[in-house]
Parts: structure tokens; sequence; C-alpha cells
């Protein structure tokens, strides 16, 4: 798939924004799950939107321009930085994912919704602060439009 969008380095950035929607609004959900108990459509919806984000982000990762080497210092370390958070965003949203599923039908088991709550709340916290380095990134040190610092794969 990478090379059909060689030379398209913004690939990244338009595919990495729908996740992260997804994974905000999984945390939403699951706040009316909590609210309202007795409406399983929320765990739908809490469920299909951890899911679905939790596939985005593992395609924005596996889409992921690399920094080049002529990038500044300060750059490259944020751009690690940045990579490990987006591991750790994917590997907590298929954890949310997978308790999202163990637990969809256990309505005696509240204190799992709180549990679930706290564990997408992490996630949004997580995800804005990974994009927070993307940001800085881009609008500090310039790497990444019309592929500045970028290496294609």
């Amino acid at each position: 798939m990478q090379d059909i969008f060689k030379g398209f380095p913004n690939l990244h950035q338009m595919i990495v924004h729908f996740p992260i929607v997804l994974l905000l609004l999984a945390t939403v959900a699951q706040l009316f799950v909590v609210v309202y108990p007795k409406n399983s459509t929320y765990k739908h919806i809490s469920l299909f939107l951890i899911a679905f984000g939790c596939l985005g982000t593992f395609i924005a990762i596996k889409n992921a321009a690399h920094i080049s080497g002529d990038a500044d210092d300060k750059a490259i370390d944020i751009f690690k930085i940045h990579q490990r958070f987006g591991q750790i965003t994917l590997y907590l949203s298929l954890f949310a994912t997978i308790l999202r599923l163990v637990f969809f039908k256990a309505m005696a088991k509240k204190w799992m919704e709180y549990i679930l709550l706290i564990l997408f709340f992490l996630i949004s916290i997580i995800v804005s602060y990974t994009g927070h380095l993307g940001a800085s990134m881009v609008y500090k040190y310039g790497v990444g439009p019309q592929g500045n610092g970028l290496l294609s794969k």
C-alpha cells in the first residue's frame, strides 16, 4: 500500500486524525455507559468506537513516515517519543477493546464500567499528548510539511 502513495508524505497525517476522533468519542460513549447503565446502546457505540479507533491506530502506525537524519536533533528526540506514545495508544486501545468485549454482557459488574472509563480517559490523555508531540514536530521544527525532514519507506 505504501508504494501507491510514494511521494505523498501527508498520508500519515490524513489517516491518523480519524482514529484520534474515534478514540476520543469512545471515551464519551463510555461515560454514557456509566451514566445510563440500563441503555445497552451506549455499550455498542463504545465497543464500535474503541475497536475501530484501535484498528485506525494500527493503520496509522503502519503508514507512518520516518524522520530523516537532517532534521533537528530535538525533533528527532520528539519523534522517538511520538512513536513510543503511538505504540502505547495502540496497545491500550487493543486492551480496552478486549475488555469491552469481555465485559459487554456483564450487567452486574458496574465497577468494570468505571475501570473501562478510567482506561478510556487514559487513552484520551495519551492520544492527546501524542498529537501534541506530532504538532510540535510540524509547527516548531517544520518536520512533515511537503516531506521536510522525512524519509520515505
